[in-house]
C-alpha cells in the first residue's frame, strides 16, 4: 500500500480535510497522482469521497457509509436532548438546518452563495414567514401550499405553535430555543461561525462543500431520505 495514500486517509480521519497552507508536507501528497489514486480506491471500498476545493481537500462519507453517518442517537448526544425531546422535535431541528443552508446557498453554480450572514433575530422572522407560507391555504381553497409535503407541513405547525422565548434559551419548546440548538450543532461541526455582534455566517468547509452537495444526484438522495423517513414526524 501506498505509504504517502496512508498519511493523506490518517490525516483525513483525525480531521476531516487537509490544508495546503496549513502542510505543505502533506499537500504534496495530495497532489502525487499515485497516492491519489490510491486513496479514491480506499475511498469506495470504505465509503468515503475526497471533494477537492481551492487549496483543501475533504472527506465526505457516502450514504451507504454505516460507520461514519449519524442516527438519531447520535443526533440527540450532540445537542445534548433529554427525554423531553421528541424524534419529531429533531426533525424540526433538521429542517431548520436545511432551511438556513437554503436561504445562504440558493443560487446557482459558482454563484451559490447569496448572503454573507444572518442574525437569529432575523432568522427567526424569515423562518416564521416560510413555516406561515407552507400552512397557509391557497387561493384555490387548499389545506397547505402544493409545493410542501404534509411532513414539512406538520412541522411548520410545531414551529409556529412555539413562543419566541428569550434570546439564551436551549429549550425546544420555543423558537430561539430551537435556533440556539442548531447554530450550536452548526457550529460544532465547523459548518457556521457566530461572532460577537451576533452574525451567524458559514465557515469556508460550508462554502467549499456546498457545491457538492448540490450536485444533482446528492439532492436525489436528500429527498430520498426525507421521504423514507416521513414517518418520524408523527412521534
Amino acid at each position: 500500500m501506498n505509504k504517502n495514500a496512508l498519511k493523506l486517509y490518517h490525516e483525513l480521519m483525525k480531521k476531516g480535510w487537509i490544508d495546503r497552507d496549513d502542510n505543505s508536507v502533506l499537500w504534496g501528497f495530495v497532489e502525487d497522482p499515485e497516492a491519489r489514486d490510491e486513496l479514491d480506491q480506499m475511498g469506495a471500498e470504505l465509503g468515503f469521497e475526497i471533494i477537492p476545493a481551492q487549496n483543501r481537500i475533504y472527506m465526505v462519507p457516502t450514504q451507504d457509509n454505516d460507520l461514519f453517518l449519524k442516527n438519531n442517537i447520535d443526533y440527540r448526544s450532540d445537542i445534548k436532548a433529554g427525554n423531553d425531546v421528541r424524534t419529531r422535535d429533531l426533525y424540526l431541528l433538521n429542517y431548520l438546518a436545511i432551511y438556513i443552508l437554503y436561504i445562504f446557498f440558493k443560487g446557482e453554480g459558482s454563484e451559490a452563495l447569496v448572503r454573507d450572514f444572518i442574525t437569529k433575530e432575523e432568522l427567526i422572522k424569515e423562518f416564521t414567514d416560510h413555516c406561515l407560507s407552507v400552512t397557509q391555504k391557497g387561493v384555490d381553497g387548499e389545506d397547505k401550499a402544493e409545493d410542501f409535503s404534509e411532513s414539512f407541513y406538520m412541522l411548520a405547525e410545531d414551529w409556529l405553535g412555539k413562543k419566541e422565548g428569550d434570546p439564551t434559551s436551549r429549550r425546544v419548546d420555543d423558537r430561539y430555543g430551537v435556533v440556539n440548538k442548531i447554530i450550536l450543532k452548526l457550529r460544532a461541526d465547523d459548518l457556521f461561525v457566530e461572532g460577537d455582534d451576533g452574525r451567524v455566517a458559514p465557515t469556508k468547509k460550508t462554502k467549499d462543500l456546498m457545491p457538492y452537495v448540490l450536485r444533482k444526484e446528492r439532492v436525489q438522495v436528500i429527498n430520498a431520505w426525507i421521504e423514507g423517513d416521513s414517518h418520524a414526524t408523527d412521534k
